[in-house]
C-alpha cells in the first residue's frame, strides 16, 4: 500500500491506495484542515490513529505521493515522513517527474502542481479533452486538451472565500455558510438579510460557472465538463452543463502518477 497526500489551502486529503494485479484500489481516505501550526509529530500521531481505526498497518506503507500548494504545511509533512516513515516519496513540483503531458502556458513553472495532476488524471481516465472545475478555496477552471495537454485556465475566488470577505468587510452582515437552494423561483430574491446573502452566494456562483462554461465551450466544443473538489456536490443539481463529478480527481491522479513513475 502507498499513501497519497493532496495538500490544499483549506484541507489536506490523505488516502491509502493498494495496487494489485494492475488494479488501483482506494482503501480509505481522510481530510484534515491545512494548519501551518501542526507539527510533524502532530501529523504522525493523527495519521497513526486514523490508520489504526481503519485497521491499516502503518508498516505496510511502502511509498508516498504528494502535491501541495501550501509550502509551510508541506514542510512539516515532509519532516513527518522523514522522521517516522522513511519510504520512497514523490513530490510533484519538487522531484524531477516526467508527467508525460505538454504544458502550453507562458511559464510552465507557474502551473500549480494540483492542476497538473488533474490534467494527468484526466489523461489516465481517457476523459480528455476536458474542462475541469475545482471547487476549493479558489474556484478554478482548467482546460485539458487531448493527451492531457494543459492549456491554461481561469482562477476565481472560491465561494467560501467570498463569503468570508463579505462578512469581514461589511460590519452589519452576518457570517453564513453556503448551502444549495433548490427552488430558483422562490429563493432568487431574498426576503431577509441571510436569504439575500444565500441567494447572492449560491445563484451568483451558479451564474458565474454557467457563464464561464458557455464561453469556454465556444472554443473547446468537444470538452467534457468535470467538477471536482469538496463543494462540487452543492452546485451539481443546478448546473446542467457539468457532465459529472469526480470528487477526488487530484488524489486519483497522484496515485496513478506514483504507480507510473515507480513502475510498480
Amino acid at each position: 500500500m502507498f499513501l497519497v497526500i493532496d495538500c490544499g489551502n483549506t484541507n489536506t486529503v490523505f488516502a491509502i491506495y493498494s495496487y494489485k494485479k494492475s488494479k488501483l484500489l482506494l482503501e480509505n481516505s481522510w481530510r484534515l484542515d491545512s494548519s501551518e501550526k501542526r507539527t510533524p509529530d502532530d501529523y504522525f500521531i493523527w495519521l497513526n490513529q486514523v490508520l489504526s481505526f481503519s485497521k491499516i498497518d502503518l508498516k505496510k506503507i511502502y511509498g508516498v505521493s504528494i502535491a501541495s500548494v501550501v509550502p509551510e504545511v508541506l514542510l512539516n509533512i515532509k519532516l513527518m515522513l522523514k522522521t517516522y516513515l522513511d519510504v520512497k516519496t514523490l513530490i510533484i513540483g519538487e522531484d524531477i517527474v516526467d508527467l508525460k503531458i505538454k504544458i502550453n502556458i507562458e511559464n510552465p513553472k507557474e502551473a500549480g502542481s494540483d492542476r497538473l495532476v488533474n490534467a494527468c488524471a484526466v489523461k489516465f481516465l481517457n476523459y480528455d479533452p476536458a474542462i475541469v472545475i475545482d471547487f476549493g478555496t479558489a474556484t478554478t477552471f482548467d482546460i485539458i486538451g487531448r493527451n492531457g495537454t494543459y492549456e491554461g485556465g481561469i482562477i476565481a475566488p472560491g465561494v467560501n472565500l467570498s463569503l468570508d470577505a463579505l462578512y469581514r468587510s461589511a460590519s452589519r452582515l452576518p457570517k453564513i455558510t453556503i448551502r444549495p437552494l433548490l427552488n430558483e423561483h422562490k429563493t432568487l430574491v431574498g426576503k431577509t438579510t441571510v436569504s439575500a446573502m444565500e441567494s447572492g452566494a449560491y445563484w451568483g456562483y451558479v451564474c458565474m460557472i454557467e457563464g464561464l462554461i458557455k464561453k469556454l465551450k465556444e472554443k473547446y466544443k468537444d470538452s467534457k465538463v468535470i467538477a471536482t473538489g469538496g463543494l462540487s456536490k452543492i452546485f451539481i443539481d443546478e448546473i446542467n452543463t457539468i457532465d459529472f463529478i469526480y470528487k477526488d480527481l487530484t488524489v486519483y491522479g497522484l496515485a496513478k502518477i506514483y504507480v507510473s513513475h515507480f513502475k510498480i
